[in-house]
């Protein structure tokens, strides 16, 4: 199954359309995915990588200041943020897809993205579930189960469903909508529906460090 790019297309089509001459030698290369402390500064943002000594300037983006604005506490000044963006040659950042702005969670601490495709979780009761080549993974806060084999399918609306075979015992949607956590405030990509025999649990996804086949 080829991966879902939610947005890519429309976000790139002002660079196509603008000519490749002009762009030639701008950019660094293909968007990377970047996760770090995102800082407000007098000057904009910057972003500090995770695991590396690195800072980025950000280009000014209303997106990621509507985010923010979103996301962020009274007074907060730095937040976990994972982001798509494309890095010109000058080494400034210009983003283009924010897939998680978190206050809360382990920030660059946390690997659970690291063997998933997708991961989707909820804090009210607590649950995560994480979709890999190995089938569905999921957690109550207390335990976590092992995996489940899964039929995965994409709609023609870019929505995701990956059930157990036959009896649907369990099934995480994934819809291609912004969603804010109501508990924590966190600002993920996607939205999230997560059904254990038959009870529902809602919540927040957004895209693993795994490209689907």
């Amino acid at each position: 199954m080829s991966p879902i790019r939610w947005g890519r297309a429309a976000l790139l089509a002002p660079v196509l359309l603008s000519g490749c001459s002009v762009m030639q030698g701008f950019w660094s290369g293909e968007p990377q995915r970047v996760s770090g402390l995102l800082e407000r500064t007098t000057d904009g943002f910057v972003l500090r990588e995770c695991g590396s000594e690195r800072v980025m300037a950000l280009t000014e983006s209303q997106m990621l200041d509507g985010i923010y604005q979103l996301a962020s506490q009274p007074g907060q000044i730095a937040i976990f943020t994972d982001l798509i963006g494309e890095i010109d040659r000058h080494g400034r950042l210009h983003p283009e897809q924010v897939l998680r702005m978190q206050s809360h969670g382990r920030g660059c601490s946390d690997d659970s993205a690291d063997s998933a495709q997708w991961v989707a979780l909820g804090y009210q009761p607590a649950w995560q579930a994480w979709l890999s080549p190995a089938g569905l993974v999921r957690s109550d806060g207390n335990l976590t189960y092992p995996a489940r084999s899964v039929v995965i399918e994409q709609l023609p609306d870019g929505a995701l469903n990956a059930a157990t075979p036959s009896d649907h015992q369990i099934e995480l949607w994934l819809y291609p909508q912004a969603c804010q956590d109501p508990v924590t405030g966190d600002y993920f990509h996607l939205r999230a529906t997560l059904t254990v025999n038959g009870e529902q649990q809602r919540g927040c996804g957004y895209q693993g460090a795994i490209i689907a086949p």
